[in-house]
């Protein structure tokens, strides 16, 4: 099935003023894309469906997970780089808005003054964009009769829900050094996930991103929908996923390395986790 459409002309309005969309990506999976940059008035949304990787910036850098998505704006340099074992599926969009707007955007448009006031809007956690994406793989393909209009109200409903999204999120309506202050903060935060989830500390990590411990929670909320002891133990537990197989490796060795009081403690998280015992998911390896 394709996947890239280019050269299109779906158009929607957004308060007034005509979008267009030129390029769709469906369900494109992605090694290594340079940095790269657009041109006045041309926006990027990237959806990940599936699949883990990094999104550079020149500034910085955000780890991705399923359902994040972000929309680089004009001129803002960006990369993306999957993660080897689980590279990302991405839907992407590629649109146009006209930057000669008459006037200036005024409090009667706040979705475009949303839009224009940020280099970068991000968004964590948002699978209601999932469904609508499908749909619109569907309608692509197969184009049913009516297929343009409908495609159209869909793109206009993904515009809008991303805005809508990244409104609630961390980085929006703030300026782009402190964006940029957000990220750097996430990368702290990931990296001490990612490779110290021995000795998880909520205290800890409060020290390390200059929070105090109700601001690191709240920081976690907001960035990543999840509570200190829930982002503890998805790191716990992916991190078993690949410990368990190990030649060597043993319930109770790994149920040490991941700072479990007992191996019990550690199997009944297993468990909980992924509906399988330890045991039962090595027998599957």
């Amino acid at each position: 099935m394709k996947s890239l459409y280019q050269n299109l002309d779906f158009s929607f309005t957004a308060e007034n003023i005509p979008i267009h969309i030129l390029t769709i990506a469906l369900c494109r999976q992605v090694a290594h894309v340079p940095f790269h940059s657009h041109g006045a008035g041309c926006y990027e949304l990237h959806y990940i469906a599936s699949g883990k990787g990094e999104i550079h910036l020149k500034d910085g850098y955000f780890h991705t997970a399923p359902h994040t998505f972000y929309m680089a704006g004009p001129h803002t340099e960006h990369s993306e780089l999957s993660d080897r074992e689980d590279p990302m599926i991405e839907y992407c969009l590629y649109f146009h808005i006209s930057p000669h707007l008459p006037g200036t955007v005024s409090e009667k448009a706040p979705l475009l003054k949303a839009l224009f006031s940020q280099d970068l809007l991000l968004g964590r956690n948002a699978s209601r964009l999932l469904p609508l994406f499908e749909d619109l793989k569907e309608e692509m393909e197969k184009k049913p009769f009516g297929y343009r209009e409908y495609i159209c109200g869909l793109l206009k409903q993904i515009f809008v829900l991303c805005i809508r999204s990244s409104r609630n999120s961390v980085c929006e309506g703030v300026s782009s050094a402190s964006q940029n202050l957000v990220l750097q903060k996430s990368v702290i935060a990931e990296d001490y996930f990612l490779y110290e989830y021995e000795n998880l500390n909520l205290k800890e990590l409060s020290r390390r991103l200059g929070l105090s411990i109700r601001q690191t929670e709240r920081f976690l909320k907001e960035f990543y929908g999840q509570t200190f002891l829930e982002k503890r133990t998805q790191a716990r537990m992916e991190r078993a996923l690949l410990l368990l197989p190990q030649p060597g490796q043993t319930v109770t060795s790994v149920s040490h390395t991941l700072g479990y009081s007992s191996p019990e403690h550690f199997s009944g998280a297993f468990r909980k986790y992924f509906g399988i015992s330890p045991k039962n998911f090595l027998k599957k390896c």
